[in-house]
């Protein structure tokens, strides 16, 4: 059999017509057909240069476009030097762009710029500029070009042709405003977060390694962060949140360098220089004071909590919540934040028990999941907070400023059943206690959602609200809790069927949980009745009728109806 195909140069005979609407023909795609006897021109092999190079720039296409390594940037303000070491990079045009060796680009050098640039560029506007590493190609060396024509005369070419990468310029329309370096880095991190305007200013065969800014006709700053990011196709969830994130840090560490050299501490509003952060970052340890419960970088309406991690989880859980929304802090809406304090396995379980608590589950109506959470207000309440004063003393003492990071939902250390403390605005610091010594390590706390749910949510915990009222009862208690003890989903929907159901039918619903939880029908009886809430029929007539449907066995069924008011 032969297969039907669409020839897109059509038949070697008679070429049809309306070709391209069936092929996709690129020029810079051909390549010569070399033969015996053929006459080749400069044509013909630049034709095949051309050829390869669009082979290679499709490959490097395909895997994106940004820094692959190194390209780090910086500025000595001093000299006006723009200093780049050796990396390599992608551009949005495939190419491959790769520094050797260091880079010097002196902006004072305005003879060498007018140079390079045909006699412009004397002198520099004010304005942002993206500082761009741009491919370029170097005629070198000298060749003689024999005529083609006997009446021509011998002239020359350049005999090579040097690919290499240079540093350059490009202006940016966005108006260099009269505020402080600090505060325009904050304003343009928020306007490029998820836009892709600037970065359609950069030419296609070259990669942006920073933002620089330049008044009176000298440069004032650079922020290496703006603008660049690593190599990607398309930006996946997390990407921008990393890049900004990466922004964040850089900006958080000048700002903390510019308080400190005009003797300021590092207790201030994120407010105060940010508008959007990261939604986890570094923050300045002098703003956070677990032993006063106290913390100033948030906003007041955030809820903020403060909790260890083991160093090793750190990682993972800030990975985790790159996925989430940065944190608009010109917005009014609340946010949760859990400040972390990173600790080796040995410290995290030798501070770990100080801060469990046993609680007194029989006093309470309901079970409460955060059960060791101390919650602050701006006001400190009149509680003590000294309980564990000493402890989060040792702990902070351990934490480093370059470790203490936040994120923007609790983790893993709340999971454990390990206290955390809101820190509130305006409180006043109480003077710090000793360190004591803590209990040893008693082994890993991590533990699942289903482990954690079980150990606060059970049938023991349920039947201290709902006790069997005979033998019969308690004999059911005891074979569910040993059959389907273990299975969350059946804890939590015989919680469900409890809540629906009056105290008054306490003499069968032990009995009648047994049942459904062997039929495998908890799940669907705990719907089933919730559906049935605010139909008028009495309750142990829905249980009946929902039970029947269910296959549960006819002489449980027919005692709840007795039962009815």
């Amino acid at each position: 059999m032969t297969d039907i195909i669409f020839q897109p140069l059509g038949s070697p005979v008679s070429d049809g017509k309306g070709v391209d609407a069936i092929a996709d023909i690129d020029p810079r795609l051909t390549r010569t057909n070399y033969f015996d006897g053929r006459l080749l021109t400069a044509e013909d092999l630049t034709r095949d240069q051309i050829y390869l190079d669009q082979r290679l720039r499709e490959v490097g296409r395909v895997l994106g476009s940004g820094i692959m390594s190194g390209l780090a940037l910086s500025l000595d303000p001093f000299t006006g030097r723009l200093h780049l070491q050796p990396g390599r990079a992608l551009t949005s045009a495939g190419r491959v762009l790769e520094l050797h060796r260091e880079l010097t680009a002196d902006l004072n050098d305005r003879g060498l710029i007018s140079r390079l640039n045909d006699g412009l560029y004397r002198r520099f506007n004010r304005a942002l500029y993206a500082v761009v590493l741009r491919y370029t190609e170097v005629g070198t060396d000298i060749a003689e070009a024999f005529p083609t024509d006997l009446g021509a005369k011998r002239g020359f070419q350049y005999d090579l042709i040097t690919e290499s990468v240079q540093l350059g310029l490009v202006p940016l329309p966005i108006p260099l405003a009269q505020q402080s370096q600090l505060q325009i880095r904050a304003r343009l991190m928020r306007e490029f977060f998820g836009s892709d305007q600037v970065h359609g200013l950069v030419p296609e065969d070259a990669v942006a390694l920073g933002l620089l800014a330049i008044a009176d006709d000298r440069p004032r700053w650079l922020d290496a962060e703006l603008l660049r990011y690593p190599v990607r196709n398309e930006p996946k969830a997390g990407d921008l949140q990393m890049d900004l994130a990466r922004q964040y840090h850089r900006l958080l560490a000048d700002v903390l360098d510019a308080r400190r050299s005009g003797s300021l501490n590092g207790d201030f509003a994120a407010r105060d220089y940010f508008t959007l952060i990261p939604p986890a970052g570094a923050l300045p340890k002098e703003a956070v004071d677990p032993v006063g419960g106290r913390q100033g970088f948030f906003p007041e309406n955030y809820n903020v909590w403060i909790a260890p991690v083991r160093r090793s989880d750190a990682a993972l859980v800030r990975q985790e919540s790159m996925g989430l929304p940065a944190i608009d802090l010109s917005l009014k809406e609340p946010v949760d934040i859990a400040v972390l304090a990173p600790l080796t396995n040995e410290e995290y379980g030798h501070f770990a028990a100080r801060l469990t608590h046993e609680s007194a589950q029989a006093s309470r109506r309901l079970p409460q999941l955060d059960l060791l959470r101390l919650k602050l207000y701006p006001m400190r309440p009149v509680h003590a907070l000294d309980l564990d004063a000493d402890v989060w003393q040792a702990i902070w003492d351990r934490t480093t400023e370059e470790e203490l990071f936040y994120l923007r939902r609790p983790t893993r250390a709340a999971e454990t059943a390990i206290s955390s403390i809101v820190l509130a605005l305006g409180s006043e610091l109480p003077e710090a206690p000793e360190p004591v010594e803590t209990p040893a390590d008693q082994g890993g706390l991590l533990e699942d959602e289903e482990s954690v749910l079980l150990r606060r949510i059970n049938f023991a915990m349920l039947a201290l609200q709902r006790p069997p009222v005979d033998q019969e009862g308690q004999e059911a208690l005891v074979d569910l809790t040993a059959e389907f003890g273990q299975q969350a989903v059946a804890v939590t929907s015989g919680l469900q069927i409890l809540l629906s159901i009056e105290p008054r039918y306490d003499p069968l619903v032990w009995q009648t949980l047994l049942a459904l939880a062997r039929n495998d029908a908890l799940a669907p009886f705990a719907a089933d009745l919730t559906a049935a809430a605010a139909e008028p029929t009495a309750t142990g007539a829905k249980v009946a009728a929902i039970g029947n449907t269910l296959g549960l066995a006819a002489g449980l069924l027919n005692r709840w109806p007795d039962l009815d008011p």
